[in-house]
């Protein structure tokens, strides 16, 4: 059986600037923006550590309430616990726990 050189378990480092899809011909939300810069300061090895590590909780906060408003949108348009459950790969229950005290949807589901 062969050996692995060192150099083929590294891995190559990420750009500082992800790819980014072409400029859209309206202006990004200030929030997009935001998470665009967070992103590339978690990629950015010439970083420290530390700072890296406060852009990715930021980014975790930000997402955090954008997935909420999500759930909050897609209750607000009729679907079930169950099936936000599904998507996040839980239970009913668990989401409900994470989820449930947002609004009454006054569907007792």
């Amino acid at each position: 059986m062969g050996t692995w050189s060192a150099i083929s378990l590294r891995l190559l480092p990420m750009p500082t600037e992800p790819d980014l899809p072409p400029t859209p011909t309206e202006p990004e939300a200030e929030s997009i923006v935001g998470l665009r810069h967070l992103v590339a300061q978690i990629a950015d090895p010439s970083l420290p550590a530390t700072g890296r590590i406060a852009a990715t909780n930021a980014a975790r906060s930000y997402l955090e309430a954008v997935t909420r408003n999500l759930v909050e949108e897609a209750r607000k348009e009729g679907t079930s616990w169950l099936e936000i459950a599904d998507l996040f790969v839980t239970s009913e229950r668990n989401v409900k726990a994470r989820f449930g005290d947002l609004h009454d949807y006054g569907d007792n589901d």
